[in-house]
């Protein structure tokens, strides 16, 4: 471990290489956004590669940015003061840091013994790392979804340590390792790593946090069938995801853990409600109801209906309005 590291150093330590990443890194990448925020956007080397890993620069001020990008620091070895989201806290050897997507952040000037990893990743290079996680429970990735991911809009970031000596350790050395010292560097080796990497991060955090997670599960349960209550003509799973800031992918995996139904049985049963109402509580026509919730085929319509309620739209409109009727000469 320690062996591959040194040589690494002093790859890295090399003059040449040095200044040759520090003079293509501060090509006017930062600029102000909108909201008068340093940001990187737009990154067209982060952009095109998909997954970048830069080293941090000593004595050089960074100040507090944000990117469009995922980010995960790696300190190696030193301890670095770093500020996210106006809270400070302290990078020690050992110590990651995953950031979420549009998160402020900016640290103190990085002094010689500071050996630190900035590893950045595209929303879709991420979305592939996930599509590996998924398992019949969903709990293997559910630590990190719940508490970054699925949540971009609240700027989260995850907080870890990587024991020294651990598995978790070692692989995030062949991820560096192979970035940096192979001449032909295998994207598929280190895609292989990061999926083990959140692998064991998510397990080991995941089950001390059960209770928690099974809670945020029931309440995007209840938030998905709440919006497809209101959008139930259109809704599909990508709109809903986008909605909710979920990968499509995943929503499905959760909902049919939670409620042993796909995403197309959720919205079937919606539907199918709101046409039994529709047709009990209003003269609207059959094929009106048809286009109201979603179908554009009143044939379709029809067949659907027939295997929810057992009989046409028809049958159980005029059935309703005898049982209504029975109910008034009482």
């Amino acid at each position: 471990m320690k062996k591959n590291y040194e040589e690494l150093k002093r790859f890295l330590q090399s003059e040449e290489q040095v200044l040759k990443e520090q003079k293509y890194y501060h090509v006017s990448k930062m600029q102000m956004d909108d909201e008068q925020i340093i940001t990187s956007y737009p990154n067209q080397e982060v952009c095109q590669e998909r997954f970048v890993i830069r080293q941090k620069y000593k004595n050089i001020l960074i100040p507090k940015h944000r990117h469009e990008y995922i980010e995960l620091s790696f300190m190696l070895e030193g301890e670095l003061s770093m500020e996210i989201e106006g809270k400070e806290v302290c990078m020690k050897s050992g110590d990651i840091c995953l950031m979420d997507r549009n998160v402020s952040h900016c640290s103190e000037v990085a002094k010689d013994g500071i050996w630190m990893f900035n590893i950045l990743m595209t929303a879709d290079f991420f979305d592939t790392i996930f599509m590996y996680l998924f398992s019949e429970d969903t709990y293997i990735s559910n630590y990190i979804i719940n508490n970054l991911y699925s949540q971009s809009k609240k700027k989260n970031y995850i907080f870890y340590h990587l024991p020294e000596g651990s598995f978790e350790e070692r692989v995030m050395e062949q991820i560096i390792c192979e970035y940096f010292m192979e001449e032909q560097k295998n994207m598929g080796k280190i895609t292989a790593c990061l999926i083990l990497l959140f692998t064991e991060i998510s397990r080991a955090v995941g089950k001390a946090d059960e209770k928690t997670i099974k809670q945020n599960n029931s309440k995007i349960q209840s938030e998905v069938i709440e919006y497809l209550k209101k959008h139930y003509r259109d809704a599909t799973l990508n709109s809903v995801a986008k909605e909710l800031c979920f990968h499509p992918n995943y929503l499905s995996s959760l909902l049919k853990a939670e409620t042993n139904k796909g995403f197309k049985d959720l919205l079937f049963d919606i539907r199918m409600t709101e046409a039994a109402n529709l047709l009990c509580r209003t003269d609207m026509k059959i094929d009106e109801i048809a286009a109201e919730i979603g179908y554009a085929n009143e044939g379709y319509f029809y067949k659907c209906f027939k295997q929810r309620y057992g009989e046409s739209p028809y049958n159980y409109r005029k059935n309703i309005e005898v049982l209504n009727k029975g109910q008034e000469n009482l």
